[in-house]
């Protein structure tokens, strides 16, 4: 019905064009490959065009004022016979409920009302038509009058119809809902008798009962997880929103920012869990723009200072990638001008799901201790202070302050330090094609507000984009990183190793779409020790060398599908002797992992990822090795995204 109206008032505007005449059945003259000929036959079928006496359409000749009046009121009438058919099944129904006795009485009202419902939601862009052609009545009055119609009632029904039209857009639902369901498989193999080590530092291969070496039939696990967000529809006061997740993944992997070394993916238990949980407002403050959001919040700010971890290589979804940490508290947004301040601030711990699992615990220091020890501070209350300036139109300045505390500290010496204090900030500048940026961070452990370690405990980095072409761009940058530095942020993976600390180096990059279809990325790092004073937390030292280098290639086979291959390999050279502990264990260790992936999207809101990745890995200090050295499985990862 809506295409049939949309068709008339179209055929009623351009009436004047010509169309080329070749016989055809509905209109003799309308050929079936015509642009036209759907819409001039369903007109025809359903009376809102009648040709002329000997049948013919005659769409090159052009029409008089008189038959586009006829056309214009066949629409009229059309329009009011539809909305007149919708009263009276709204009135039917309204009768049947009144006398509804059984199960297939009341199925038969539901499928009537759904139908119902589709042909209202097809009306509710009606306006603008309706509106045309209300003003297309002043048009043709005269004409319209010399055929015997009612022009005034004409226009009091159009209108009558238009204000029924825009309450039916004005009404929605209180709550809205969407979400998303993911399926998620992960099969791993072991080979020539070894496990496999993946990208998170998880062994593969691994027989659950003997753990023993395996294929994928004994080492895999399923899982699944549902998230459901409700959100207000309100236009005005407060908005509030949540998301309930259901699943079994949370257990699986250990929470949205921890990594579980050393072990095997296990199945899940079935859980669930509030991601966020909020009710937001805008007011004035002292005439300051002023914005809260309270409840269970996310936030973030640069990866150098507090951003969480992306610890699922295998697994992509916007809630365990968006590097924010949630905390029960809340976000205070002051404008000043074009600056603006947050403070946001609240408990970051206990956050958990229905049984028991850290939605996503904050710590700071090295989570992945491949090389030797490291500090871990669980973090349970969180304050900040994010300040983002503008610096002229293509700068921006961010700066940042935060105390994070500790409940249970940790031991450092004879101290018992329980706070770690973060700041910093990050500049960034653009300039035509190139991009400049840089960033400075320091971490202070305190007992209250005394510190206990200030020394080596900062990093910075400098990096800088230039984009060559549309289709080629560069990049490079330099970072030093102390070893004291224990910012709760994500600033990169060196093998298994994330957030690694005692380092300097350089880093390059690229990527170059090839043509339309083939896509290459490039990159490479190379690092040295920084200190010689923490070899046994680092496991570097001044003569460590560290190269880390990848490449992608991405063929685009269609709009629907793209094959995927990967290649990185990182090599730790002359490691601290301090921290071999295996007789006759050399100084060096070799990650390498090749990947080849499938992505298919089966439609706008469905997608298929397959991937196999084998892992060839040497490192005798890795302290989860399962007995020896050397790694050589693989893994195989499939996730099915489904959003609603």
């Amino acid at each position: 019905m809506k295409r049939t109206f949309k068709y008339a008032l179209s055929a009623i505007l351009t009436a004047a064009i010509v169309l080329p005449a070749v016989a055809q059945d509905n209109f003799p003259d309308v050929p079936d490959n015509h642009w036209a000929f759907e819409a001039l036959a369903r007109m025809k079928k359903d009376g809102l065009l009648v040709g002329y006496p000997d049948g013919l359409f005659r769409g090159g000749r052009p029409a008089s004022r008189y038959e586009l009046a006829v056309a214009m009121h066949a629409v009229y009438t059309n329009l009011k016979s539809v909305t007149d058919g919708l009263d009276s099944q709204i009135k039917a129904l309204g009768d049947k409920l009144n006398g509804v006795a059984s199960t297939s009485d009341v199925q038969n009202l539901r499928d009537a009302l759904t139908a119902l419902q589709n042909e209202v939601a097809g009306m509710k862009s009606y306006g603008e038509d309706i509106a045309n052609l209300k003003k297309m009545s002043d048009t043709f009055q005269k004409e319209l009058q010399s055929l015997g119609v009612d022009v005034e009632a004409m226009k009091k029904d159009l209108g009558d119809i238009s204000a029924r039209l825009t309450k039916v857009e004005q009404r929605k639902p209180s709550v809205n809902i969407s979400g998303d369901v993911n399926l998620f498989m992960l099969a791993g193999n072991s080979r020539d008798g070894r496990f496999g080590l993946d990208q998170d530092g998880r062994l593969n291969g691994v027989d659950p009962t003997t753990g023993k070496v395996a294929g994928m039939t004994k080492d895999n696990v399923m899982l699944q997880e549902g998230a459901f967000t409700f959100a207000g529809t309100n236009e005005t006061g407060p908005k509030w929103k949540g998301t309930l997740v259901v699943g079994n993944m949370l257990d699986t992997v250990g929470g949205q920012s921890l990594v579980a070394s050393g072990v095997k993916y296990t199945q899940g238990n079935s859980d669930v869990y509030l991601q966020d949980f909020s009710v937001k407002f805008d007011t004035s403050v002292a005439g300051l723009a002023f914005n809260a959001e309270v409840g269970r919040v996310g936030y973030k700010v640069s990866p150098y200072l507090f951003q969480r971890i992306d610890n699922t290589s295998y697994f992509a979804n916007a809630r365990w990638d968006d590097g924010q940490y949630r905390l029960d508290g809340g976000i205070f947004g002051f404008n000043f001008g074009s600056a603006k301040l947050d403070i946001f601030g609240g408990d970051t711990s206990k956050l958990t799901s229905s049984n028991g699992v850290e939605i996503n615990a904050l710590q700071a220091g090295s989570v992945n201790g491949a090389f030797g020890g490291f500090v871990n501070m669980v973090i349970d209350r969180t304050l900040g202070a994010n300040l983002n300036l503008p610096i002229t139109s293509n700068g921006n300045l961010n700066l940042a302050y935060l105390w994070l505390d500790s409940n249970a500290g940790i031991t450092v010496g004879a101290n018992q330090p329980d706070r770690l204090a973060v700041y910093g900030g990050d500049l960034k500048f653009s300039f035509g094609k190139l991009g400049l940026s840089g960033g400075y961070g320091k971490t202070d452990l305190q007992t209250g507000s005394t510190n206990v370690n200030n020394k080596d405990n900062s990093a910075w980095n400098v990096d800088a984009k230039y984009d060559v072409s549309s289709r080629f761009s560069l990049n490079g940058g330099y970072r030093e990183v102390e070893a004291n530095y224990l910012a709760p942020g994500d600033w990169g993976r060196l093998g298994v190793q994330r957030n690694p600390t005692n380092i300097k180096g350089f880093n390059v990059g690229g990527h170059y779409d090839i043509t339309s279809a083939w896509t290459l990325t490039a990159g490479g790092e190379f690092d040295k020790g920084k200190s010689d004073a923490f070899g046994p937390t680092s496991g570097f030292d001044t003569g460590t060398n560290i190269k880390k280098y990848s490449v992608g290639l991405t063929w685009h086979v269609n709009t629907n599908l793209n094959l995927m291959l990967g290649w990185e390999d990182t090599e730790f050279t002359s490691i601290d002797p301090a921290v071999v502990t295996n007789p006759g264990a050399g100084t060096s260790a070799s990650y390498k992992w090749t990947t080849f992936g499938i992505g298919y999207g089966l439609s706008d809101t469905s997608k298929l990822m397959l991937q196999y990745q084998v892992s060839d890995i040497s490192n005798d200090y890795q302290a989860t090795k399962g007995g020896a050295g050397r790694f050589t499985g693989g893994l195989l990862s499939g996730q099915l995204s489904i959003k609603f």
